[in-house]
C-alpha cells in the first residue's frame, strides 16, 4: 500500500529521520513505535505530504489523490462549541462528497442514540468512537491513528481496539498507528517498526522482534537459602556461567534447550521459589532502547 525508501528529514542541523525504509502492506495493521522524539510524528507528516523530505514514498494510488485515500486522526480533536454528532458527520460527508449512510455508520459504532447530542457532552470513549467514525466517511484505503487511545481508561481503550479491528477487517482498511502502549500494539499490529533517534532499529511481527532481540534465550530466577552471596567464587557461577543477582534472587539467562540441565543444577543447589520467564515484546522493546526490567518490575539501564 505504501513503500518508504531512504526517507530523511532535518530541521536545521537536527536530523529527525535518517534513511528510514519500510513497506506497509495492503490490509494490515502496521504500528510505528518509539519513545518521544524518535521521529514518529514527523514520519506521519511525511507520509501525508505535510512537510518536505528527502527520499521516496510510493503509494498504491496516485499521489495527487492522497487525501482521498488516507485519513488521519490525531489523539485529540477539537470541535466547534455546540456542535452535535450528526451535524459534524454531515459536514464531513458534504466536504468529502461522500455517499455514505451516516445513520447506518452511527448505528454500527453504537452512536445512533447520540445523534442529536452535543459532542462536548460525550465521554472520552464516545468521542474517540466518533473520531474513528469520521475517518471512514470518505471511505479511505488507509487510516492513520496517532496515539488515539491516550487519556482513555482501560475499558474505553479496549473498546477502541475493537473498533480499530472492525474497521480493518470489515472495511478492509489498512491501518497505520502510533502508540506508547505496548499491550495495544501487541494486540492490534500485524507488523511493527521501531524508531530510535529517527532510524529503524527493528521491524517485523511481535514474535519476530522478540526472536531478533533474544533469540532462543529464556530467563530463570530463584532463591538459594543460606548461600554466601559471592557469585564469582560460588559453585553456581562456576557451573552455570551467566549468573547475576538482584537482591536475594539469582538470575540466569540461558538457551531454551538447556532448561532441563539448568533446573537440575538449581535443584542440586537447593534452589527454591523458581520462576521461569519467556522474554516478552515489552522486554524486546526496552532492550532496543537500552533498558531492562529487573525482578522488581523496575526499568533500569543495561
Amino acid at each position: 500500500m505504501i513503500n518508504i525508501q531512504n526517507l530523511s528529514k532535518s530541521y536545521g542541523r537536527k536530523q529527525v529521520l535518517k534513511d528510514t525504509s519500510f513497506t506497509v502492506n495492503n490490509g494490515e495493521i502496521f504500528a510505528i513505535l518509539g519513545h518521544n522524539g524518535a521521529g514518529k510524528t514527523t514520519l506521519i507528516k511525511c507520509i501525508m505530504k505535510l512537510i518536505p523530505y528527502s527520499g521516496e514514498i510510493d503509494y498504491e494510488f496516485p499521489e495527487k489523490d492522497i487525501y482521498k485515500n488516507i485519513s488521519l486522526q490525531m489523539q485529540s480533536s477539537v470541535y466547534e462549541e455546540g456542535a452535535k454528532v450528526y451535524e459534524i458527520c454531515n459536514l464531513y460527508k458534504q466536504l468529502q462528497k461522500s455517499d455514505i449512510d451516516i445513520d447506518e455508520l452511527l448505528d454500527e459504532f453504537d452512536l445512533l442514540s447520540f445523534k442529536k447530542s452535543n459532542i462536548n457532552n460525550l465521554s472520552g470513549g464516545e468521542k474517540q468512537k466518533l473520531s474513528i467514525l469520521l475517518t471512514l466517511i470518505n471511505k479511505p484505503k488507509v487510516i492513520i491513528f496517532d496515539e488515539i487511545t491516550t487519556g482513555l481508561d482501560i475499558v474505553a481503550r479496549r473498546k477502541v481496539w475493537g473498533l480499530i479491528k472492525k474497521v480493518n477487517q470489515e472495511y478492509n482498511t489498512t491501518i497505520i498507528l502510533t502508540s506508547h502502549f505496548l499491550d495495544e500494539v501487541e494486540y492490534l499490529a500485524n507488523r511493527i517498526v521501531i524508531l530510535e533517534k529517527g532510524e529503524v532499529t527493528l521491524k517485523g511481527s511481535v514474535g519476530e522482534i522478540v526472536q531478533q532481540t533474544f533469540g532462543n534465550k529464556k530467563k530463570i530466577s530463584f532463591v538459594v537459602p543460606n548461600l554466601v552471596p559471592n557469585l564469582k567464587d560460588g559453585p553456581l557461577e562456576q557451573e552455570l556461567g551467566n549468573v547475576t543477582r538482584d537482591g536475594n534472587r539469582f538470575i540466569i539467562e540461558y538457551d531454551a534447550e538447556q532448561e532441563a540441565e539448568i533446573l537440575e543444577k538449581i535443584k542440586e543447589s537447593n534452589g527454591t521459589d523458581i520462576y521461569i520467564k519467556n522474554y516478552s515484546f515489552e522486554d524486546a522493546f526496552l532492550k532496543n532502547l537500552g533498558y531492562v526490567i529487573n525482578e522488581k518490575g523496575e526499568i533500569t539501564h543495561e
